[in-house]
């Protein structure tokens, strides 16, 4: 390859290993940086020679090349923000399920995620993740990537001041996703609870506390083994808004 290619190269590269860095599948701390450099290297090169970006001007200083390499590098983050926004909604779900049951107690340090996790948000969180891959979701996350070559080659990102509203927007949906999959298992948790304080009221000799965890714990369980299909169809149609939105983001750049 010429001096151009290998600078549009590196340019992809940039763009594709800041992308990488944020994504749910690749952000776990036990992946070797060394293999996500080497993935994100051998997809930019899947990429460059698919779609090679041959009317792509590069800048003619240093300078301005190492603009356009952070402009990369931002660009790709902000892909991978916008990936990471819906898993990181299916995680609030279940944290409030957790909130809700009395089992944030039992969080536990996960080492993938260099912190404190719940059950609740654990589970709904890998479920989300193994049925996103099932649904070849990365295909089309890959499939956009490409095109995202084609629309916005690479140094020619550039940031509009219309990204920070409708990234405010990305957000506020991402939080209304999260209360509609946990919204069925709360409000029967909540019902459960003012059952639970009639009852004490009427019998006061029932310790409530010791009874009513494991109950609500129960409770939670059996309402979560309910509405499983229901979430499903849920989550397809959150994966379904994700790729409009990416393709929403790339016409603001």
């Amino acid at each position: 390859m010429t001096l151009e290619q290998w600078s549009v190269f590196f340019l992809l590269f940039t763009r594709f290993t800041a992308l990488i860095a944020v994504l749910p599948f690749f952000s776990w701390q036990g992946i070797p940086a060394l293999a996500k450099v080497g993935f994100a290297g051998l997809l930019a090169l899947l990429i460059f020679l698919a779609t090679p970006p041959g009317s792509t001007e590069l800048p003619a200083h240093y300078l301005t090349y190492l603009l356009a390499v952070g402009s990369e590098v931002l660009f790709g983050l902000t892909l991978g923000f916008l990936v990471l926004l819906i898993f990181s909604a299916v995680r609030l779900a279940g944290q409030l399920v957790d909130m809700q049951s009395g089992l944030m107690m039992a969080s536990i340090f996960d080492p993938q995620f260099g912190g404190q996790v719940t059950i609740f948000e654990q589970f709904y969180y890998l479920f989300a993740l193994v049925f996103y891959l099932s649904l070849s979701g990365h295909h089309q996350l890959f499939l956009a990537l490409s095109r995202s070559v084609e629309i916005i080659p690479p140094g020619s990102a550039v940031f509009s001041p219309h990204l920070i509203p409708q990234f405010l927007q990305f957000i506020f949906e991402m939080f209304l996703v999260a209360f509609q999959l946990a919204a069925p298992v709360v409000a029967v948790l909540i019902f459960s609870d003012l059952a639970l304080g009639l009852l004490s009221k009427t019998v006061p000799q029932i310790h409530v506390f010791m009874e009513g965890m494991p109950l609500k714990v129960g409770v939670a369980l059996f309402i979560v083994y309910l509405i499983f299909p229901y979430m499903a169809s849920l989550l397809i149609t959150v994966f379904a808004r994700m790729q409009s939105q990416i393709a929403t983001l790339f016409g603001l750049f």
